[in-house]
């Protein structure tokens, strides 16, 4: 009966063992993959601005949208049409008028096929 119990444990340990691996090679793939899109957000006076680098997925972006934590934004204002090269600068015009504290800002966007994916969230201090 003891054989039994402790080639049941080896086999136990052993599973997990695997699945530790290959959960472990999963994380690590998913990291080292390229983004979709990779970009970077700044604040310029009452404007935000988005510029697009690169990613797998550049070339299939058609719209960015903007959203900042407890600001209504009207839709003239938030969304904007990709850069037709794929990469370069997109201005939110007065996005941030009047706004203070520290607040999340979300930036979306809008691909050929349809789908919305939120591209980066961070938090920007505005004074």
């Amino acid at each position: 009966m003891a054989s039994v119990l402790a080639i049941v444990s080896i086999i136990i340990v052993a599973a997990c063992a695997c699945a530790a691996l290959l959960g472990t090679g999963y994380v690590i793939d998913k990291s080292l993959e390229d983004p979709d899109v990779l970009l970077h957000v700044f604040v310029v006076g009452n404007d935000v601005i988005v510029t697009i680098y690169e990613g797998r997925r550049v070339d299939e972006l058609t719209m960015v949208s903007l959203e900042i934590e407890g600001v209504s934004l009207p839709q003239s204002v938030s969304l904007k049409p990709a850069p037709e090269a794929g990469t370069g600068e997109v201005y939110f015009t007065e996005a941030c008028a009047g706004v203070t504290g520290v607040r999340g800002i979300a930036v979306r966007g809008v691909f050929s096929d349809g789908k919305t994916q939120l591209l980066m969230l961070t938090t920007i201090k505005f004074t």
